[in-house]
């Protein structure tokens, strides 16, 4: 079989459950494949799904697809093949116009491509082939396209109960491009005919077509009036002359002492940059070291205060206090009379910010103590001083750090301190 004949060769797709045989033109399906493939690589991660109408006939047990038409989507709600209610009018118009199709073909069908999708028909495919397709021999043909692997495709149609499997083709195939068409040697390519007036075509889709002309064998000179050949004058080779070059392109050579000029200068001025800068530092350094240093620091407390409710002392501070984030070692000393405790926190206890102590005396001293990296610690102490509460007394909180807190008849002494190690 020739290249044309497979060009014009007409392949089989059977399914047990279809009750016709579906007949395409190869030409026809490879057209589409091109087009479904310049679509996939107009736009990146996918391109854009584009779609058509099948034209063919209808036989006895057969439907046969010779051509198709493209539908000129316009992808208002994006790359995906989604027709808007001016796509569904120019549908209309598509498939009016086939109807008298010159040649007796009719609309057999409709097809379209998947880019980010498998082979399937999804509901609002579903509802286009019911609408405008509703014949139980037209079918629906669905492409995938790939990078690096061919097109895979399949039909869809409608069974002998009218159900319409969509979820996946029962029969997958795959579309082969189809070869380049030589033309024979010494025979000049044919002019090309005017496109068809159902399917305005550009350059042939069918592919290039390689012209290969045979070399015309050289002749002899011409005879002379005396029958003797007259020598062929000598082919000269051809002369380039000496054209001069344009003033755009010619760019004049910049001398080395301008080069050298420039130079000096620039460094000169830096050098008198530097030199002033450094005679007037007085003026500006003070200036910039302020800036510098009047960044604002992290406040350096961490809201430590008690809370009395009934007995149970509830100590309590800020978790995500910047000192306690920056903590490397933190002891809580409780001094409850009699009673005094020194209990290291470790950086889940500490980050956690409260602990629970059951008081004991009328008067609690509480001090939390943190080291930070630097090898300082600092110090909050918030003070109890008046008797266990009853449970008629509302608790009272000691806070330090010059907050507002209510306090008895004699303020206690809180402090905030620096203690080097």
């Amino acid at each position: 079989m020739t290249e044309n004949d497979a060009e014009n060769e007409l392949a089989n797709w059977k399914a047990a459950q279809c009750p016709f045989t579906i007949e395409y033109s190869l030409r026809a399906l490879d057209d589409i494949r091109l087009a479904v493939m310049d679509a996939f690589f107009s736009l990146p991660r996918g391109g854009a799904e584009i779609g058509g109408i099948l034209l063919g006939q209808r036989l006895r047990r057969r439907v046969v697809i010779d051509d198709y038409l493209p539908l000129d989507c316009e992808h208002a709600s994006g790359p995906s093949f989604v027709l808007s209610q001016r796509d569904r009018d120019a549908l209309v118009e598509l498939l009016a116009s086939a109807e008298r199709d010159p040649d007796g073909l009719t609309p057999v069908g409709w097809y379209h491509s998947h880019t980010r999708s498998e082979i399937f028909l999804s509901e609002a495919d579903l509802a286009l082939h019911e609408r405008y397709f509703p014949e139980p021999w037209q079918v629906a043909l669905v492409l995938k396209p790939h990078t690096f692997q061919p097109t895979r495709a399949g039909f869809f149609f409608r069974e002998k109960d009218g159900r319409i499997h969509g979820t996946d083709t029962y029969q997958e195939f795959v579309l082969e491009p189809l070869p380049l068409r030589p033309v024979p040697a010494g025979v000049a390519p044919a002019t090309e005919s005017a496109p068809s007036p159902r399917f305005p075509r550009g350059p042939d889709p069918r592919g290039p077509v390689i012209t290969v002309v045979a070399e015309a064998a050289p002749q002899g000179p011409a005879p002379g009036p005396g029958g003797t050949p007259e020598p062929a004058p000598e082919a000269s080779a051809p002369q380039i002359a000496d054209l001069p070059i344009p003033s755009f392109l010619a760019q004049p050579a910049e001398p080395k002492s301008h080069r050298f000029l420039v130079a000096a200068l620039a460094i000169a001025v830096c050098l008198a940059a530097v030199a002033t800068g450094y005679q007037t530092r007085d003026l500006w350094l003070p200036r910039l070291t302020a800036v510098v240093w009047s960044a604002p620091q992290p406040p350096l407390f961490i809201a430590l205060k008690a809370v009395d409710n009934d007995g149970q002392l509830q100590i309590q501070w800020d978790g995500n206090s910047p000192i306690v984030r920056r903590a490397t070692d933190a002891i809580l000393e409780i001094d409850d009379g009699p009673v005094r405790q020194e209990i290291q926190l470790d950086a889940q206890h500490l980050n956690a910010g409260t602990i629970t102590y059951g008081r004991q005396g009328g008067r609690v001293d509480v001090k939390l103590a943190i080291q930070l990296s630097g090898g300082n610690w600092l110090t909050e102490r918030p003070v109890i001083w008046e008797d266990l509460p009853s449970a008629s007394r509302r608790p009272r909180i000691r806070r330090s750090a010059g907050r507002e807190t209510s306090w008895p008849s004699k303020p206690p002494n809180s402090r905030r301190t620096w203690q080097p190690t």
